[in-house]
């Protein structure tokens, strides 16, 4: 089926604006979100979570993090029916035109999905302890063809042991392409920010007319820097750390801005208190709407077991003069749960009017689902 739908692809890319944006419309109005329900696959019985997407060649994609696959039902608790286990997958979104929920995912029935990302084995990553979690949006490059993000490479004893803060070792660039047998992912490099310093990419990117892709970093858990981060780089050069330069607050520099810097290179500041902690934004998209004509800012706060909501900020320039966050929707949760891992896809739609929206649920002990809505403005 996929050699068919291969056959059919058209080539395009969704271009995002930087520079020259129309000027912002006052308080953009959201008509209604509608719940889409959970996902659906042609391979039964995937149970996982992550999420994020953009179009290839024609195609919209969304990415996974990790992946149980069963012989039936939901992951028990002594895993007695886990069949597979992959940390990481990728499946083409309506590609049969039923629903944007409904996927395609590459592999088999017997074994469940393809883990799609390759590991660097002899840079000290293995199957065991190392997982590579895509959580953010993909870039479309190539002129159409193909999609790049920067998914996290986590350290798996770390998350075992309770230490959060110790989990992510860096993120790395990835490369999407097609072929008549499904999409192929490369790796152009193994590392490119490492945990301590703002990981660009892993909030998601913003493809260019001028060029360049940007690329942003989330900040959490400070005093006084938390919010969003941004740097650019040449959209062929994307895996090379030494071509990228980065916005300090005023202009880009070559200097790269520390994670904790008062704020000072922040593009968005956020910050919300729980028990004496500090949570800035965590996961979400940040897209120029050709339909509001400003940029929109989506995202779940760093607490989603303690906060449900999604919030939505707009601004007429990237770097600068964000609107006051606002909540517009509360996702659901699974009994005894909680969600995560938020996204905006607004590839779908190319009026710019719907923006389909998802986000994980998980509930003790081993079940996990992709959940979405779509939310169509005024």
């Amino acid at each position: 089926m996929w050699q068919c739908l291969y056959l059919l692809l058209l080539l395009g890319a969704s271009i995002c604006c930087i520079a020259g944006s129309p000027a912002q419309r006052p308080s953009p109005r959201i008509l209604n979100i509608q719940s889409l329900g959970s996902t659906t696959s042609n391979l039964p019985n995937i149970y996982r979570d992550g999420g994020g997407g953009g179009k290839i060649n024609g195609i919209n994609f969304i990415i996974f993090s990790d992946s149980l696959y069963t012989s039936g039902g939901v992951p028990k608790s002594d895993n007695s029916n886990l069949v597979n286990f992959s940390s990481n997958s990728l499946a083409a979104s309506n590609y049969d035109g039923r629903a944007i929920q409904s996927l395609f995912d590459f592999g088999t029935t017997q074994k469940g999905p393809k883990q799609q990302i390759p590991y660097y084995y002899d840079g000290g990553e293995n199957d065991f302890t190392t997982a590579i979690w895509p959580n953010q949006g993909i870039a479309t490059l190539c002129g159409g063809i193909c999609g790049v993000s920067f998914p996290s490479v986590i350290n798996r004893t770390a998350i075992s042991a309770g230490q959060d803060s110790r989990s992510v070792l860096y993120n790395t660039s990835i490369q999407i392409s097609l072929t008549a047998f499904g999409p192929v992912v490369t790796r152009p490099t193994q590392r490119l920010f490492i945990r301590g310093e703002p990981l660009f990419g892993g909030f998601g990117t913003l493809v260019g007319t001028d060029g360049y892709l940007y690329l942003f970093a989330t900040i959490t858990k400070t005093a006084d820097s938390n919010g969003v981060k941004m740097a650019r780089v040449r959209q062929h050069s994307f895996a090379d750390r030494s071509q990228y330069q980065y916005w300090n607050g005023n202009s880009w520099s070559s200097k790269m801005p520390a994670y904790a810097d008062g704020g000072a290179a922040n593009i968005f500041s956020y910050s919300q208190e729980f028990l004496g902690i500090l949570y800035g934004p965590g996961t979400g998209d940040l897209f120029y709407s050709t339909y509001l004509g400003q940029y929109v800012l989506m995202f779940q706060a760093d607490d989603p077991a303690i906060d449900r909501n999604v919030y939505v900020s707009y601004s007429a320039a990237v770097d600068r003069g964000w609107s006051t966050p606002r909540a517009i929707y509360q996702t659901s949760t699974l009994p005894g749960g909680y969600s995560y891992s938020f996204h905006a896809y607004p590839n779908y739609d190319s009026s710019g009017r719907v923006i389909p929206l998802s986000w994980s649920e998980y509930a003790p002990p081993n079940t996990y689902i992709i959940s979405m809505a779509s939310l169509t403005f005024a």
